[in-house]
């Protein structure tokens, strides 16, 4: 397998999970699920791939509570991370293996996310980035390139030193296209954020200069190659200047390499 860079800048090495690898681990009832590792020698992981592990999640449920499965899901997401991937886990029992994104992709999301985090500390709530754990009140685990807590949601959640997953869907959130991610899957992924409560989701495409902006209730809105996009009244006075900070990262002819 090629050697990649994780999230946290380590080269890839084999990654295995005991029930005992991660603080606070689940009873021994659910060591079983704890097992579970990803073996990615040999091969590079160009885009995502699901695996159906529905059996496993409904042989737990009942068994385990959202606060041990979290627990399990985020020491699983951690230990494989060092391979050049980062795991989902859809309402259905999907486990989606995506990868990382690189260099210019990394960019994109710190742009987006230094505007929205600078934003935040003037109007209050948290601002997150992707390595935060999202569990929707469908079950979904997942990540967001960008996203942002309500004043009321931080009141809400337990203290920042509880750990594990944010157990709100934000009221913001943000997803940026990579050069490995088919549009369809990313436009049923800001439709489930609305579904678990978003109040505003943009799915940003640099390869076609678009933005898409999610709203409940109504039909995505699709911007062509826009200057700015705005937070409207989820996000109050916030404009991300998507074109300059984003869009033109790399010249026309580079931008099917944006990853």
């Amino acid at each position: 397998m090629t050697t990649t860079t994780s999230r946290a800048g380590h080269a890839a090495s084999p990654a295995t999970l005991a029930a005992g690898d991660y603080e606070n681990a689940p009873s021994a009832a659910s060591a079983q699920y704890s097992d579970l590792s990803i073996d990615a020698d040999g091969f590079e992981l160009l885009s995502p791939l699901s695996v159906n592990i529905r059996p496993i999640m409904e042989s737990a449920a009942g068994r385990l509570t959202d606060a041990e499965i979290d627990a399990w899901f985020e020491g699983f997401d951690r230990a494989n991370e060092g391979r050049g991937f980062y795991l989902e886990l859809t309402a259905e029992g999907e486990l989606v293996i995506n990868p990382m994104v690189n260099r210019d992709g990394s960019v994109a999301e710190m742009e987006l996310g230094i505007d929205l985090g600078i934003w935040a500390r003037e109007y209050g709530g948290e601002a997150h980035g992707a390595t935060a754990i999202l569990r929707l009140p469908d079950g979904s685990r997942v990540h967001a390139d960008a996203s942002w807590l309500s004043p009321a949601q931080v009141a809400a959640l337990p203290p920042v030193s509880a750990g594990g997953a944010i157990t709100v869907c934000p009221a913001f959130v943000a997803e940026i296209r990579s050069g490995s991610d088919n549009l369809a899957p990313l436009l049923r992924k800001m439709e489930r954020y609305i579904a678990n409560g978003a109040q505003l989701a943009w799915l940003i495409d640099p390869y076609q200069r678009q933005v898409y902006i999610h709203r409940p209730g109504a039909e995505p809105d699709l911007l062509h190659d826009p200057e700015t996009v705005g937070g409207e009244t989820t996000l109050p006075g916030f404009v991300f200047e998507v074109r300059r900070r984003i869009f033109d990262l790399r010249q026309p002819a580079q931008q099917g390499q944006y990853t």
